[in-house]
C-alpha cells in the first residue's frame, strides 16, 4: 500500500512539473519577439485586404493579437526610423534623420535651396537602447538581421560615435550590412539570410529557456527590402496565379514576402513547441512605407521617403495570446511607443528609476492593450533635408524629390505639414495664406491626404501650427532656414513653379 501511495506522488510531481512548463505567463516577465520588416508596404499582407501575397504567419500574429490601422514609424526611411526605434526617442534627439546623408539632391543639378543641418548618422553610445533596459529589467537580448544605424569595426568601435549591437545591449547578435548580405547569401536556399537568422533565433530561444530567462529577440530582417530575392520555388508559387494581381506585386517580391513570412511561422511553431506561446509577446511592423515598384499603397499617398501617409504609415501589431483581447484599434500609435509598453511589459513599473534622466519620447500602449483608451496627444515628425526620387515615387509635392525640409504633427484626426522652404524663404506666418508653407488635412475623411484644407479652416491650421512650431522649440529641432547661395537660382518650390510658369508663357 505505502509503494502505491509513493508512487502516486511521484506521478502527481511529475504532472505538476510539466504543468508549470506550460503555465509559464502565470509567474514570469513575457518574452518578447519583434519582427522588424524592411521596406513592407502597409497593404502587403492579407490582413490589410492583399489577396496575391501569401501572409498566414503575419495573418496568424494578427488573428491572435491587436491591429493598429494607424501605426506610423517616426522616420520615412530605413536608418532613422531604426534609430528612433532602438532608443525610443523623435529624430531630433537622436540626430538622425537619412540615409546616406541629410542633403540628398539631384545629381543632375543638386537642387538644395537651404543649407544643410547636421546630421548625425549614428546611433551614438550614450543612448539607452530599448535592449539595454531590458538586459537590466534580467532579459537575455539577441538581435539578428539589419543593424543599419552605424558602422562599425571588430572592437566594436562605432564611426562618428556608433557602436555595435553587442555594445547597445544585446547579448546575442549575427548582422550583416547589405554589402556583407550579397557576398555571402545563398540566394536559391536562404536568400537574405532569412533562414540562417530564423535558426539561430530558435536556438537562443532553446537556450534562453533553459536558462530561465526571460528573453527578448529584435529580428530584423533584411526582407523585403530590393534587391529582391527568394527562392525559386517561392516565387513559382505566383507565377500561376499572377492574374489575380491587382496590388502592383512582382512575383520574385511575392516570393520574398513568403519566404519571411514562412520564417516567421517557424518561430511561432516553435513557441508552441516549447510551450511558452502564452507567454510571448510578438510584435510585428515595418520600418517605413514601401516602395512603387515592389507594391502598391493606395489609399494612402506617396512612397517609402515621404512624410505623406505612405511613407510613415505600416503594418503594426501586438500579440500575446490569452491577454490581450485580438481586435483592431484605430488609435495613433507610434514606433516610439514600443520602448516603454515593452518596459511596462517587463514589469518596470518606474522607467525613470531604471534609466535615470534618459529622454523617452513614446508613451506605453499598454491602458490600450488592456481594452482601454490612451490619453490623446500631438505626434510629431522633422525632416530638415532633401531625398530624391523618381518618376516612380508618386504622390510627393515636387517630382524630383521624394521629400524636401518638412515638419509634421498630427494631433486627433489632423495633419499638418510645414514645409521649410516656403516658410523659410517665402515670408514665414506673414504670407501664410499665399506662399504654400502648411498643408492641412483631416485624416478621417481624407486619408489620401488630397484636399488641403489649410487656407478654408484657419482656426484648425494656426492652432496645429504653434504647437508645432512650440515643440521644435522645446526639443530643439533643427529648421534650415539660411538660402544656399550657391543654390539660389531655385530658393523655393513657390519661385520655381513661378519661372516655370514664364518660360512657358
Amino acid at each position: 500500500m505505502k509503494i502505491k501511495i509513493y508512487q502516486l506522488l511521484i506521478c502527481l510531481v511529475v504532472f505538476a512539473a510539466f504543468s508549470v512548463e506550460g503555465r509559464q505567463s502565470d509567474d514570469k516577465q513575457p518574452n518578447i519577439i519583434f519582427f522588424f520588416i524592411d521596406d513592407m508596404g502597409w497593404r502587403d499582407w492579407g490582413g490589410n485586404g492583399n489577396t496575391f501575397l501569401k501572409t498566414p504567419s503575419i495573418d496568424r500574429i494578427a488573428k491572435e493579437g491587436v491591429i493598429f490601422d494607424q501605426g506610423y514609424v517616426n522616420a520615412a526611411n530605413c536608418a532613422p526610423s531604426r534609430c528612433a526605434l532602438l532608443s525610443g526617442q523623435y529624430s531630433p534627439r537622436t540626430h538622425f534623420y537619412n540615409v546616406w546623408g541629410i542633403n540628398r539632391g539631384d545629381k543632375r543639378t543638386d537642387r538644395l535651396s537651404l543649407n544643410e543641418v547636421t546630421d548625425g548618422q549614428v546611433l551614438a553610445d550614450e543612448k539607452i537602447t530599448f535592449a539595454e533596459a531590458l538586459k537590466k529589467a534580467g532579459y537575455a537580448t539577441a538581435m539578428y538581421g539589419k543593424w543599419h544605424v552605424s558602422g562599425h569595426g571588430k572592437d566594436g568601435s562605432g564611426v562618428n560615435g556608433g557602436v555595435s549591437p553587442a555594445m547597445q545591449g544585446f547579448d546575442d547578435v549575427l548582422e550583416h550590412s547589405a554589402i556583407e548580405l550579397k557576398k555571402i547569401e545563398d540566394v536559391d536556399i536562404d536568400p537574405k539570410k532569412i533562414f540562417t537568422y530564423t535558426k539561430r533565433a530558435i536556438s537562443f530561444m532553446e537556450h534562453s529557456y533553459q536558462q530561465d530567462k526571460p528573453f527578448l529577440i529584435y529580428m530584423a530582417h533584411h526582407a523585403v527590402h530590393g534587391p529582391t530575392r527568394c527562392r525559386p520555388a517561392s516565387e513559382e508559387l505566383f507565377q500561376l496565379n499572377h492574374a489575380e494581381n491587382t496590388h502592383n506585386n512582382p512575383n520574385d517580391y511575392a516570393g520574398m514576402m513568403y519566404d519571411t513570412d514562412e520564417s516567421i511561422g517557424m518561430i511561432l511553431d516553435k513557441l508552441e513547441e516549447m510551450k511558452i506561446k502564452n507567454n510571448t509577446v510578438v510584435i510585428f511592423l515595418s520600418d517605413n512605407g514601401g516602395v512603387p515598384s515592389r507594391c502598391t499603397q493606395a489609399p494612402l499617398r506617396a512612397y517609402k521617403g515621404s512624410y505623406y501617409e505612405g511613407g510613415i504609415r505600416v503594418p503594426y501589431i501586438i500579440s500575446w495570446p490569452g491577454e490581450f483581447k485580438p481586435g483592431r484599434s484605430d488609435v495613433p500609435v507610434m514606433a516610439i511607443d514600443l520602448y516603454p509598453t515593452m518596459m511596462e511589459l517587463a514589469g518596470v513599473e518606474d522607467i525613470k528609476s531604471h534609466i535615470g534622466s534618459y529622454a523617452i519620447d513614446g508613451v506605453s500602449l499598454m491602458p490600450l492593450l488592456n481594452g482601454g483608451d490612451l490619453k490623446s496627444r500631438a505626434m510629431y515628425w522633422h525632416f530638415p533635408g532633401y531625398l530624391i526620387g523618381n518618376s516612380k515615387y508618386t504622390g510627393t509635392r515636387d517630382p524630383a524629390y521624394r521629400q524636401r525640409p518638412v515638419s509634421v504633427i498630427r494631433k486627433g484626426d489632423w495633419k499638418l505639414h510645414l514645409f521649410m522652404e516656403e516658410w523659410s524663404l517665402d515670408g514665414g506666418f506673414d504670407k501664410l495664406t499665399t506662399n504654400n508653407a502648411v498643408e492641412l488635412y483631416n485624416l478621417r475623411d481624407d486619408i489620401s491626404e488630397s484636399n488641403n484644407l489649410a487656407n478654408s479652416n484657419p482656426e484648425k491650421r494656426n492652432a496645429l501650427l504653434n504647437e508645432l512650431l512650440n515643440w521644435h522649440e522645446q526639443i530643439k529641432a533643427p529648421v534650415p532656414s539660411e538660402l544656399n547661395e550657391m543654390k539660389s537660382d531655385q530658393p523655393s518650390l513657390n519661385k520655381r513653379s513661378k519661372r516655370k510658369k514664364r518660360k512657358s508663357k
